[in-house]
């Protein structure tokens, strides 16, 4: 059944208003001149258009405080939920934070542990490579030093070979020139 305002004004009632939707609950305030922000819950509206028909004498001051305490309990217990609400919602955003942390953490850790094998790994490529260099340059000194001696030995050979070449040519030349002088016999 459509709401009738100038039937609810005729003979207002407290079952009546609990019946009204919010914007019914308007009309009547307004009707009336009640200021109320219209942001403003259900609930709290109809307060305020109690305590008007209570202050003007259209109704009994004891229907305030039966009809007033039911909703104030349940704005109560709404506000309760509501701040328990509110804490599980902070719990679980704390929850998804420390989660963050800890994969950023576990992140980090497996950055620091990624960079520490790669620099593990180009040290041990640079030694790799340091040890052969070095026996890349001793096995050229060694092969440097055993061509050295080979031309020192041949060096020596040839000189050893001319000496003696000198040497048998001075013999020969020793003996003609001992055939050619002639002995004097002291006999």
């Amino acid at each position: 059944m459509p709401f009738n305002l100038d039937k609810f004004v005729a003979s207002p009632s407290v079952e009546e208003l609990d019946s009204l939707k919010k914007s019914e609950i308007v009309k009547v305030a307004k009707h009336y001149g009640i200021e109320f922000q219209p942001l403003m819950r259900k609930d709290e509206i109809k307060r305020y258009v109690l305590e008007y028909l209570v202050d003007e004498g259209v109704l009994p001051s004891t229907v305030l405080e039966t009809a007033i305490t039911v909703p104030t309990d349940n704005t109560f217990e709404l506000k309760r939920l509501e701040m328990e609400m509110n804490k599980e919602i902070r719990l679980k955003e704390m929850e998804r934070e420390r989660e963050r942390e800890e994969r950023e953490r576990e992140e980090r850790e497996r950055e620091r542990k990624k960079e520490k094998e790669e620099r593990e790994m180009q040290m041990q490529k640079e030694k790799e490579e340091r040890e052969m260099q070095m026996q890349k340059e001793k096995e050229e000194r060694e092969m440097q030093m055993q061509k050295e001696k080979e031309e020192r030995e041949m060096q020596m050979q040839r000189e050893k070979e001319a000496i003696e070449h000198e040497f048998r040519l001075k013999q020969l030349e020793l003996g003609v020139i001992k055939e050619q002088i002639p002995h004097h016999d002291k006999s």
